[in-house]
């Protein structure tokens, strides 16, 4: 009960946020029906090219955040951009699946999402941008994320049935973590996963 009172506190915490930032999420091909019946729903991320901050490829972020941790301290920057990886898998999709399987089993739509390879469906979460914001004590700034999701045949990633664009979702770090990046991207997927089955169960049921 108590994991559930926390949820449901940053679910309405960061519904009230982000409806004041201007969030934007459209269907930009296809048609959304296409949801309708499906109960497993593999979920892939494609983290493949996306710009971060100023940056117009993630690598260019990567080198220059590596290099300066690395003058500071040798080795630091190896062992942030291994953390800078890492937290796709270990922070950032699991936030994303499991706030969206929140809302799947609220609206009672009957989707689980997850890592199911033989569904016959597959819904592909391409990061586009990523703002990692930053929190030093007398300034911050929030993060945010730009993602497109793709509903398509597993195996016929090219063919979607449709594409939904998600802009400038936050990571506000209202809760916990706030001084940690991974912890103000991550609650950016959480809302991204939110807001997407929101929309989903809208339109689509």
């Amino acid at each position: 009960m108590k994991k559930i009172a926390v949820i449901l506190f940053i679910l309405v915490t960061s519904w009230a946020y982000s409806t004041a930032n201007a969030q934007k999420i459209a269907v930009t091909d296809g048609d959304i029906l296409a949801f309708q019946g499906i109960e497993k729903l593999n979920v892939s991320y494609d983290f493949s090219d996306f710009a971060v901050g100023k940056f117009k490829h993630e690598q260019e972020y990567i080198d220059k955040k590596k290099k300066d941790y690395n003058e500071d301290e040798a080795g630091k920057g190896d062992t942030w951009e291994e953390n800078w990886h890492a937290d796709k898998e270990n922070v950032y999709e699991p936030k994303f699946v499991e706030l969206f399987n929140i809302i799947m089993l609220s609206k009672g739509t009957g989707i689980e999402a997850g890592s199911f390879p033989d569904a016959e469906y597959t819904l592909i979460l391409k990061t586009t941008f990523m703002e990692p914001g930053f929190n030093v004590g007398i300034s911050s700034k929030d993060a945010s994320i730009n993602t497109e999701a793709y509903l398509v045949k597993t195996g016929d990633e090219a063919n979607h049935l449709v594409s939904i664009t998600l802009t400038k979702v936050p990571g506000n770090g209202l809760f916990f973590g706030e001084y940690d990046s991974a912890q103000r991207i991550g609650q950016a997927y959480a809302t991204a996963g939110e807001k997407l089955a929101l929309y989903i169960a809208k339109k689509a049921f």
